[in-house]
């Protein structure tokens, strides 16, 4: 399966070789660290020069001679949920505190 992504950042077009977390796993016991470290992918050129690029640096233009639409589905609309419309009344209650003028707690 070939899979190019287009590097979002010069334009360049490579061929998705693995995807990854960014840091060995055993180099890397802490989750706080592993989260602070990005997403990585590995592609190559085409004279088989292997890079390595943050995920959010490339983006996936075909997949077997296919674009990704060609290969997924509409994305299936949800309308959002109806909000009851709240109505504001004259008698709308307002609390008032007798220590608002006390400023020691300041």
């Amino acid at each position: 399966m070939a899979i190019i992504v287009q590097h979002t950042l010069t334009g360049n077009y490579y061929l998705l070789l693995a995807t990854g977390g960014g840091a060995d796993q055993k180099l890397m016991p802490s989750r706080l660290l592993k989260n602070l470290l990005p997403a990585m992918v590995t592609v190559c050129d085409r004279q088989g020069n292997i890079f390595g690029f943050p995920a959010t640096e490339v983006m996936v233009t075909e997949i077997d001679g296919q674009s990704p639409s060609d290969l997924l589905p509409e994305p299936e609309v949800i309308p959002p949920p109806e909000v009851a419309e709240r109505q504001v009344t004259s008698e709308t209650e307002v609390e008032v505190c007798d220590d608002d003028n006390n400023e020691e707690w300041i």
